[in-house]
């Protein structure tokens, strides 16, 4: 039995030493397939292949864990303050998930984020075997030795890709390495950044010195070129902390000196930015102007206050547990503000810790999520014999903490800030690990395992391979879309299999099934298949709004290919409940205008885009169809003096505007804005036919021979055609 136990022992901290590569996977990558062996390429490439290798190997430790303890009681959880914070944290979330709007996306997420109340079950699944395996000392250095052997792996990926030798995949300047986020990657040094520092003044012995400064002088630029500026702030003020503590509380000189000369470089950093700031350098080097431009006025911090205010309203309506995880997006619909329309249209996070857990879980489970921080400190300082360790642990958490301010969590950092949690948990026990404790075996316990090993069974397939698999096939629908969109049984099965799988990814199939259609409405295939394409996608996009009926999302999506169909009546209906759902979202307001306009609905296409533009009239998508609807509802003064204001000239050529003027016969205007085309491009041919057909409106015959003259000599191909229309201008007749 006792070789039984060490073996399951020797499983155990195998699997936790492994669980931290999950940092360098990317699906369909190198690491991808060698510890995700067969999942291959995956939607959401560098979330969805760390996620499902975390929770499939923490499922896994689970299970051994559990028998562990029913054979040996020395593996039970000795619990902590801050155990019961973790537990009462976990506790508030499960309340929010099941009473909050959408249960079944709060508990299950989707790929691009993969959070939800499972991602929380599994953290706090891996916070109690992390502390019930690892029961001395040296179980916690090799696990710490992991994982900055693992930092320094993506450390050397960020400088190839500063090399141009790896391509950085988020934008073309930030460091993205293995993460795919700079915010996420700054975060991620940090919190090794901070596990060196500890490792260097805590080593007595040199070479460990030598090894743990290199590697701090080789991560830190890492965070730099990312160029997250809360992440780059926050670091900065806590090594202020941390040198500020070391030297009050700080036992010996040397920690002092180290103290005094951290915060005298600081100074110097920070002088020398300040000197340079307003110079062409550092307004041409992208991450100095990051800093150096840093205003409120600057867009990205309005837009974030803006959004803060949005959580703001949001938490008021939902104050005691909040709006349930992964639903900020009924609340950014609900109260969204019409100067957000130059950011992206969807948010699902409000960019900050306080609303984030304000909207997911309410007053208390903020209050919960705190009290981790809270209990956290208390175990480190009432006895810091180390007195290193509460030290850095509190400037690590001060630089998360505000780094959080401004992003949100994500698995890789929550993986670390647990790692850390659990070493906590370990240093604050009151009694040491029990030796020779094995004891008779727990039939009841035995029950338990027996029972925990079943559900990991079944959780490896429901909560794990189906939607993997699910992930594979809408890739794969995806490909075959850039490869072979035209062949739509191919493409349509593709997506079959991933719907019939019925997985929390199913809202991003129908949504991707949805963009694939307006792509097949625009192409050249037979109306056959189009109407096929568009049947599918209606019937799979009216199953998401019964499924999700408070998200405008899925009500637009819906709209817009009923529209396609021309079921305008129900395109109408939808677009009016996406309305009730969002009342001030422009993007809602100009597709519904737009319905009510082929409805001969006029009116009501006025009002709605004159409240669009009263809501922002420095959006100037606004202004345009504000100035063409009214020409549409025969306001044509109105709407010039409107351009005249807005843009300087009373027409604006967009082929949109001339349309309006030609459906009230205001043919000179129509004729103008061709001219204003043709400016723009003198070489198309057809946009000389077109003002052509404007000149016979008017009665001008020889400027609207001149025009197809002009068209032909552009396109001798239209010389047949041209000179027929010639014959019959000649003839009087208006072709």
């Amino acid at each position: 039995m006792r070789n039984f136990t060490s073996y399951l022992e020797k499983a155990a901290k195998f699997l936790l030493y492994l669980l931290p590569v999950l940092s360098l996977i990317i699906a369909g990558g190198f690491f991808g397939k060698l510890f995700l062996p067969g999942a291959g390429d995956l939607f959401f490439p560098f979330i969805t292949g760390k996620n499902f290798f975390f929770r499939i190997i923490v499922e896994i430790l689970l299970a051994l864990w559990v028998f562990l303890w029913a054979f040996d009681k020395k593996y039970a959880p000795r619990p902590t303050l801050l155990f019961w914070a973790v537990l009462a944290t976990l506790g508030i979330l499960i309340l929010s998930t099941f009473l909050g709007e959408n249960p079944y996306r709060s508990f299950w997420s989707n790929y691009e984020r993969m959070e939800g109340l499972i991602s929380h079950l599994h953290l706090f699944a891996y916070f109690l075997v992390l502390t019930s395996v690892f029961r001395e000392e040296k179980d916690w250095k090799r696990f710490f030795a992991v994982l900055v052997g693992v930092s320094i792996i993506i450390s050397f990926y960020g400088y190839l890709q500063l090399l141009g030798k790896i391509r950085i995949y988020q934008s073309g300047t930030r460091l993205d390495a293995t993460l795919g986020n700079s915010t996420y990657l700054a975060i991620f040094i940090i919190f090794h950044l901070f596990f060196l520092i500890y490792a260097f003044l805590r080593s007595q012995k040199l070479w460990a010195k030598i090894l743990s400064g290199a590697v701090f002088l080789f991560e830190l630029p890492i965070v730099f070129f990312t160029a997250t500026r809360g992440a780059i702030l926050g670091l900065v003020g806590g090594l202020v902390l941390f040198s500020l503590l070391l030297a009050i509380f700080g036992k010996s000189k040397r920690f002092r000196i180290i103290a005094f000369s951290s915060l005298g470089a600081i100074l110097v950093v920070f002088a020398v930015f300040w000197a340079i700031k307003d110079t062409n350098f550092a307004k041409e080097n992208y991450i100095l102007s990051r800093f150096s431009n840093l205003s409120f006025q600057e867009q990205t911090v309005t837009s974030r206050l803006t959004i803060w205010s949005m959580a703001w309203e949001g938490s008021k309506e939902n104050p005691i547990l909040g709006w349930g995880l992964e639903n900020f997006n009924l609340v950014f619909n609900k109260y969204f503000r019409p100067e957000l329309w130059s950011q992206e249209p969807w948010f699902d996070r409000a960019h900050n810790v306080f609303f984030d857990w304000l909207i997911s879980s309410g007053i208390l489970g903020l209050l919960t999520y705190l009290s981790i921080f809270a209990a956290s400190l208390y175990l480190l300082w009432r006895n810091y014999s180390d007195i290193l360790l509460p030290i850095t642990v509190t400037s690590l958490f001060a630089v998360y903490f505000f780094h959080n301010l401004f992003v949100f969590d994500n698995l890789t950092s929550y993986f670390l800030f647990f790692s850390v949690l659990g070493f906590i948990n370990f240093r604050s026990r009151q009694n040491p690990p029990e030796i020779g404790s094995r004891g008779s075996l727990d039939p009841r316990k035995l029950a338990l395992a027996v029972f925990v090993f079943l559900g990991v069974l079944v959780s490896l397939y429901w909560a794990n391979l189906k939607p993997l698999l699910a992930s594979k096939f809408l890739l794969s629908a995806l490909q075959d879309m850039a490869a072979r969109g035209q062949d739509t049984d191919l493409i349509l099965a593709d997506f079959e299999k991933a719907l019939k799988l019925e997985t929390f990814g199913n809202q991003e199939v129908r949504e991707q099934l949805a963009g694939y259609t307006n792509q097949v409405v625009a192409s050249n295939l037979p109306p056959e298949e189009k109407q096929k394409v568009i049947t599918k996608a209606v019937f799979e996009m009216e199953k998401q709004v019964r499924e999700s009926p408070d998200d405008a999302r899925g009500w637009l999506f819906l709209a817009i290919l009923q529209s396609r169909q021309g079921r305008l009546d129900e395109s109408r209906n939808s677009l009016e409940k996406a309305l009730a759902l969002s009342p001030k979202k422009q993007q809602i307001i100009f597709l519904l205008a737009d319905i009510y306009i082929s409805l001969n609905q006029k009116d009501k296409a006025l009002e709605l885009v004159r409240q669009a533009y009263e809501a922002d009239s420095s959006y100037g998508e606004a202004v345009k169809n504000f100035i063409i609807v009214s020409v549409i509802n025969g306001q044509v003064e109105f709407a010039e003096e409107l351009s005249q204001k807005h843009f300087g000239e009373k027409i604006f050529p967009e082929k949109r505007l001339l349309n309006a003027y030609a459906a009230v016969s205001r043919y000179d205007r129509v004729r103008d804005i061709w001219l204003k085309l043709l400016e723009e491009e003198p070489s198309n041919p057809q946009y000389h036919v077109s003002l052509a057909a404007s000149y016979l409106k008017l009665g001008q015959r020889q400027n609207a021979i001149l025009e197809i003259r002009k068209a032909m000599e552009l396109d001798p191909r239209f010389k047949p055609e041209g000179e027929r229309l010639i014959s019959e201008i000649q003839a009087g007749r208006n072709p």
